[in-house]
């Protein structure tokens, strides 16, 4: 049974200390709050996304369709057994009756040509009874009959026969495309979201703090106006300045809750779960990683990474393929037929120097000279063709359109990656100004108070400093949370976040033999590969994970159950990652446990 999320992410007994303040007062104990690391809540996201649930069966259902069209050219064995009896019911009729049996067999086979052969064996014996001989000596016939028929011009060829084929690979290519682009998204969604509570958690212990400052300046005015060293006007000031903040406290708040149902709603977690009524706290905070990216080659990556530029390109070879056979279409029908084959007899006639049994007619067949065999050439013209001409037609505009989407798809990533790169450097700037800011902001609020000491400042400024501090503050955690959202989203638009997070979606060539093998277990059938991908993520062994084979000739999809997690990394998917998934779920990393990546 899949392990339950709490399970996995080790929930810390200890809650997190976010400050006293308005908006906190409850009688009622907090439940004890789940520390969820960037680790688990991305592998919790993608075993458990209902997106990838979905998205999984696109390639097995394509996958049935390619082995739809290949079964055209199975061969096909037959065979036939008749017994008959025919009576001449009038005396002065010649035939008195016949009766007898006809056994055949047959193997018929289409070939990659376009054309297909049937060998067929055949053997009957009769019984006549005539007026002539009323006992009827059986009559044994035996023959085998060779039939090849071929066209020469209309669908000549493998590119006419097998187009089906191609186009259903295509499909199936395009399925997987789409279904890592699910898991892309589905990445970037939840560690996005997992930076956004960050913030929100970020944001309102800023507010908490702002509050705490106006609180503790409220204290010292009422103190001063005690004394008569200040007038009661600025204890009005002061109180503003804490009803503002404590606002301000509850808004955070209510950010930190809706940030956390994102959260468990990307993980989707069951309705009966705790984690429901549990706070949840991130264990990771986001680092400051300065990167550099290369605008040039990020577009040349995402072109030749990005799911939707693949579903492009395969679209495009689709209808290609289909051009090929429209214009195959257009030409006049000739078909070549031929067959060949002998006949052997055999009768208990005395004139006859035989036994009468099948054996003797089927000897009979090797003494040669009693082949028959026909050689035909069929033609067709029609006239007009514009059933041919139309679909060659439309398929010709839909080629067009195909490459244009794909150089259009081009242009909308060139501009995405150009975006994004430019993102994480202003980014990364908006960082280090932001963080000078704050600490200006500080001196700025320490001058301030200092003078307000001296009787030389007034309530209203000190107040405003403080939201000066207050807004710098999150300003600089906004740009902290945006820099490292703007990383994961130029992966994101690269096509490349799964190598990024040393994941592998799909796995190397032979599937789940080759996962198999490399786990150091018995290869996989086709029918326990196909059993096990039919069923849902969660009921499912993690030793029989299938998996996606992206290849241009895709034979076999097999799709993720799991994405593992060891030392920090995400680490690809299979049998051979379970010993070290479990590994790395009895204890945090050392990563992890710096609080880095």
């Amino acid at each position: 049974m899949r392990r339950r999320v709490g399970a996995v992410i080790f929930p810390l007994l200890t809650a997190l200390a976010l400050g006293s303040g308005a908006g906190f007062a409850d009688d009622s104990p907090e439940p004890a709050p789940l520390v969820l690391s960037l680790e688990d809540c991305l592998r919790q996201a993608l075993e458990n996304n209902l997106d990838i649930v979905v998205r999984r069966y696109d390639p097995l259902r394509s996958e049935t369709q390619v082995r739809l069209q290949e079964s055209l050219f199975d061969p096909t064995l037959g065979g036939t057994a008749t017994s008959s009896k025919s009576t001449d019911p009038r005396s002065t009729s010649f035939f008195r009756s016949d009766q007898g049996e006809t056994y055949t067999a047959s193997f018929d086979d289409p070939m990659i040509s376009g054309g297909h052969y049937r060998i067929e064996v055949n053997g009957s014996n009769d019984k006549p009874v005539t007026l002539f001989d009323p006992n009827g000596a059986p009559q044994y016939n035996t023959n085998w009959l060779l039939t090849l028929t071929q066209p020469l011009l209309r669908n000549f060829g493998p590119k006419a026969s097998r187009w089906q084929i191609v186009v259903a690979k295509s499909n199936l290519g395009i399925s997987a495309a789409q279904f890592r682009q699910t898991v892309i998204d589905t990445l970037s969604n939840a560690e996005k979201a997992y930076w956004d509570l960050n913030f929100a958690l970020m944001d309102l212990k800023t507010k908490q703090g702002s509050l705490r400052l106006a609180q503790d300046f409220l204290d010292q005015n009422r103190i001063k106006v005690r004394v008569g060293t200040l007038a009661p006007i600025e204890i009005t000031q002061a109180e503003a300045g804490v009803a503002s903040r404590e606002e301000e406290v509850i808004v955070a708040e209510n950010a930190v809750q809706m940030a956390e149902d994102a959260i468990r709603r990307i993980m989707n977690v069951p309705p009966d779960s705790p984690i429901w009524s549990q706070p949840i706290r991130p264990g990771d905070p986001p680092p400051v990683q300065e990167v550099s990216p290369d605008m040039n080659a990020a577009v040349v990556t995402a072109q030749g990474s990005r799911p939707d530029l693949e579903q492009a390109r395969q679209t495009v070879a689709s209808r290609e393929t289909e051009l090929a056979f429209r214009r195959n279409q257009r030409r006049w029908g000739l078909d070549f037929k031929g067959t060949y084959g002998p006949q052997g007899f055999a009768t208990d006639n005395p004139p006859v120097d035989s036994n009468g049994s099948y054996g003797d007619a089927f000897r009979d067949l090797s003494d040669g000279g009693k082949a028959n065999w026909s050689l035909g050439l069929s033609l067709s013209v029609p006239l007009g063709n514009r059933q041919a001409t139309s679909n060659f037609t439309n398929a010709e505009y839909a080629l067009s359109q195909a490459r244009f989407d794909l150089e259009r798809l081009s242009q909308v990533a060139r501009v995405e990656v150009r975006n994004a790169v430019r993102t994480v450097s202003t980014n990364l700037k908006r960082v280090k100004a932001a963080q000078v800011n704050t600490r200006l902001q500080k001196e700025k609020l320490d001058a301030e108070q200092k003078k307000f000491e001296n009787g030389m400042s007034t309530s209203f400024l000190v107040l405003q400093f403080q939201t000066d501090l207050a807004t710098a503050q999150t300003g600089e955690n906004q740009a902290l949370i945006d820099y490292n959202k703007s990383l994961v989203e130029l992966e994101r638009v690269k096509g490349t976040l799964l190598e990024a997070k040393k994941m592998t979606v799909p796995a190397d060539a032979g599937g789940a033999e080759g996962m198999r093998r490399s786990a150091g277990g018995p290869a996989a059938t086709p029918a326990s590969v196909a059993s096990a991908s039919l069923r849902p993520l969660w009921h499912r062994e993690r030793a029989d994970i299938p998996r996606i084979d992206e290849t241009a000739a895709i034979d076999r999809v097999v799709l993720p159950e799991s994405f593992v997690f060891t030392g920090g990394r995400i680490l690809a998917t299979g049998a051979s990652a379970e010993s070290s998934g479990s590994a790395a779920a009895g204890a945090p990393s050392s990563e992890t446990a710096a609080g880095g990546r």
